[in-house]
């Protein structure tokens, strides 16, 4: 007996995200292939089978729907066998089986137990796979949180830089000298404007004329030799007190 499960090619206890994820690699390989009647009645049905197994209690219910056929099928196939028996016997045996078969066998129990078994398997897959997509959905609704948290704060962050630069130009309108304060972007901008820098930089000390030019100002200047050996002296005192910590 054919399942949804083998139609995408997932096994019974599969996650949501398992099922989504070859529902659209089944439907990415069929809209690659000539679109014949077969073609589309087979996308049909792989849409109509996802309309169950994503929803939680349709899918509930399916399963249970097959487990139930599971059992029947057992229970006839033990029947069919019993009633082959019973026909393949002598009569005066046959009577005596009668009495027998009034009786649950113990055949029968097993089966109904292994069925009973079979439904809770079933009721218990279900509650786990319920319970990871409760924990996924938790997952995400904490990571949806801390991005709107960091959102609003960068927000409320530019606000307040947006009204220093507001309040700051007024103030030099009225003829007033203004220091602006400190803040993180304007921080976080001052990094980005010095990593710039030093990139760009680097990129034309890579060129021989610009660096050849570059060395003979430094070479030729008093004050941009001063200025860039008291830069790299402090570049170095930097380093050298990483260097010993890590020591």
């Amino acid at each position: 007996m054919s399942t949804l499960y083998e139609l995408f090619k997932v096994p019974e206890n599969a996650t949501q995200d398992e099922i989504t994820k070859s529902y659209h690699k089944i439907l990415q390989k069929a809209d690659s292939l000539p679109q014949t009647e077969k073609i589309i009645e087979q996308v049909r049905r792989m849409k109509i089978a996802y309309g169950i197994l994503s929803n939680p209690e349709k899918r509930k219910k399916y399963d249970i729907d097959l487990a139930t056929k599971r059992a029947d099928e057992l229970l006839q196939n033990v029947q069919s066998q019993k009633e082959e028996i019973e026909e393949a016997k002598p009569s005066l045996e046959l009577e005596q089986e009668v009495e027998k078969v009034s009786e649950p066998s113990i055949d029968e129990v097993k089966i109904k137990q292994a069925i009973f078994n079979q439904i809770n398997n079933m009721a218990e897959t279900q509650n786990q796979v319920s319970k990871k997509q409760e924990i996924l959905s938790q997952k995400q609704q904490r990571k949806q949180l801390k991005k709107q948290k960091r959102e609003a704060k960068k927000q409320q962050q530019l606000k307040k830089e947006m009204e220093i630069q507001a309040y700051g130009r007024y103030l030099e309108n009225q003829g007033y000298k203004v220091k602006y304060p400190w803040t993180w972007l304007r921080v976080k901008r001052l990094l980005i404007t010095i990593i710039t820098i030093i990139i760009s930089f680097f990129i034309l000390w890579q060129i021989p004329f610009i660096r050849k030019n570059l060395t003979d100002l430094y070479e030729g200047n008093f004050v941009i030799k001063f200025l860039v050996d008291t830069v790299l002296s402090i570049f170095n005192g930097i380093k050298d007190n990483i260097k010993s910590i890590f020591k």
